[in-house]
């Protein structure tokens, strides 16, 4: 069954791209072929996108309204049709493409860089991160829980919302109270007396980017709005990354709990559709 309706989605994008050629590339039908494309399975979805982006080739202005639609909505985590995998497919073409010039290369190369940071199904990035007790730690630091990164500010009233629904979150601290998860907030700024105001509840961890990493060396590409979530497998692979909706989070959580298979590989696999 999956496999017909891969060949449906390929011949979808072969009508999508007929129909670009001659009257422009039509956004609607871009989306739609993106959320079908999404319900298959990783290795078939990023097909149809590649070949989606090759088939635009011979449609310059069809392919660079297809560029703008990837970054505006694929690479944006508060859209709904966020998938980064296809950002990567679309921006990787961009790059090898004929159709930019040497220059229009760059903005696809840079936004590329920032994309594969932290990579779904890669290992995390180290992050040093202080506690209020003064204790230094690392967020790649041995363990054999899941991870929740939670970054926020706490100046920020969404992060403060978000934060008061996951102190009420039965998911997250039942999860926590097994063993099974550990919580981590991670204040991502250089105020230090606006962090130490910030309070959570004991089963959370309250931490602070003291050495500014994220923002001196990039450990963490942030979105321009926070707060979002990172979800670590016990051996610190990426699970989820730059994920705005605690809902999201909290059935990624059942999911991967309920698995037969833990392998990290496997999790990425069943998050991804």
């Amino acid at each position: 069954m999956r496999k017909l309706i891969f060949c449906v989605m390929l011949a979808c994008a072969s009508c999508l791209i007929s129909h670009a050629q001659f009257q422009g590339i039509d956004v609607d039908k871009l989306s739609l072929l993106v959320k079908q494309a999404s319900t298959l399975p990783m290795d078939n979805a990023i097909l149809v996108m590649k070949s989606t982006m090759t088939a635009l080739s011979d449609n310059p202005m069809g392919y660079r309204k297809a560029l703008e639609f990837a970054e505006s909505h694929l690479g944006n985590p508060a859209d709904s049709l966020h998938n980064e995998e296809l950002y990567i497919t679309c921006l990787e073409h961009a790059t090898q493409s004929y159709v930019l010039g040497k220059s229009e290369k760059d903005r696809p190369r840079l936004l590329l860089e920032s994309a594969k940071k932290n990579r779904i199904g890669t290992a995390a990035s180290d992050l040093v991160y202080v506690t209020p007790d003064g204790q230094t730690h690392h967020l790649t630091e041995a363990c054999d829980q899941y991870t929740l990164v939670y970054f926020n500010d706490p100046d920020c009233d969404a992060c403060e919302r978000v934060k008061s629904r996951m102190e009420q979150s039965q998911t997250l601290k039942s999860y926590v109270d097994q063993g099974l998860l550990k919580v981590i907030g991670i204040y991502p700024e250089s105020n230090e007396k606006l962090w130490k105001k910030s309070t959570f509840p004991s089963w959370i961890v309250n931490g602070w980017d003291k050495k500014q990493q994220i923002e001196n060396e990039g450990t963490y590409v942030m979105p321009t709005s926070l707060p979002v979530f990172y979800l670590l497998a016990p051996d610190k692979t990426v699970l989820l990354k730059n994920e705005p909706s605690l809902k999201r989070i909290e059935s990624a959580l059942d999911k991967v709990m309920l698995s037969a298979d833990k392998t990290p590989q496997s999790l990425v696999t069943l998050l991804f559709n």
